[in-house]
């Protein structure tokens, strides 16, 4: 009987990977109706070789696609344990980037509505 001269490891070890999002909606399609709201949609995922060279020319391929592409796509790069984990990565901070942005037009109004205040501006 064969067995293993070491013993195997199941654990999930983080590589690089390459991630091709479209937040325009274009490519899905839903940019374009009146009720849309943004939304980080996932194109493509692959994980980066570990060879350089490999590597590098994996770079070239995703932004050149991004390039060419007719929608206004982004290449991003991620370190997680799958493809999937890679994909919800980036949904993830798109999310946390349009809550800070949210937050930051909010605290924006506010200094305005506080500096009118201050002036005694009451159009503000």
């Amino acid at each position: 009987m064969d067995h293993a001269h070491r013993p195997v490891e199941l654990t999930k070890a983080t590589a690089t990977y390459y991630v091709i999002v479209d937040d325009d909606g274009i490519i899905s399609g839903k940019g374009v109706r009146p009720d849309w709201t943004p939304k980080r949609d996932v194109v493509d995922v692959q994980r980066a070789s570990e060879h350089p060279v490999e590597r590098e020319l994996q770079r070239v391929d995703f932004t050149r696609a991004c390039l060419s592409s007719l929608a206004p796509m982004k290449f991003l790069t991620v370190e997680a344990m799958s493809h999937g984990h890679a994909a919800w990565l980036v949904k993830d901070q798109f999310t946390l980037d349009r809550a800070f942005e949210s937050l930051a037009e909010v605290f924006f109004a506010d200094e305005l509505a506080f500096d009118a205040a201050a002036f005694g501006d009451t159009t503000g």
